[in-house]
């Protein structure tokens, strides 16, 4: 058993308490959270703030209220997420997030200028209209 399992699980069931007590102390804020191989369809994040978590061949199809900076995605799927007010800073390298859902409230750009973080996604597949909403916010899709 991975050490961040029983983290899964207690988000899995949005067990708060749980989480606190597996991650606290060992991984501390601004420390990374690594998940391999998990499956968070349909989970609901909102009370777990996702900086530095890294999710490498997960499936989050379906999860919501995702937010934080930064959050990476490595070959997973992160279909039909709803991130509609939401703020992320999020690495993604070849995930699927076709049919994610916004609104005018999404940011994925924190400041602007040079300055700017930027969310950054590299060989991701997104609906067109999602594209053409993150490429107007500044993302860097390549």
């Amino acid at each position: 058993m991975r050490f961040t399992d029983k983290i899964a699980a207690a988000i899995r069931t949005n067990d708060f308490s749980t989480y606190q007590r597996e991650r606290y102390p060992d991984i501390q804020e601004g420390e990374i959270v690594r998940f391999v191989d998990e499956d968070f369809s349909g989970v609901d994040f909102g009370q777990f703030v996702m900086g530095f978590f890294v999710f490498e061949n997960c499936n989050l199809d379906g999860a919501k209220h995702i937010y934080g900076q930064p959050i990476y995605f490595t070959n997973s799927s992160v279909r039909n997420v709803d991130f509609c007010g939401m703020k992320a800073i999020i690495e993604a390298k070849d995930c699927d997030f076709r049919g994610m859902k916004y609104d005018k409230e999404t940011q994925f750009v924190y400041g602007s200028g040079e300055l700017a973080a930027r969310s950054r996604f590299v060989n991701c597949q997104f609906d067109e209209e999602v594209c053409e909403f993150l490429v107007q916010q500044g993302v860097e899709i390549s």
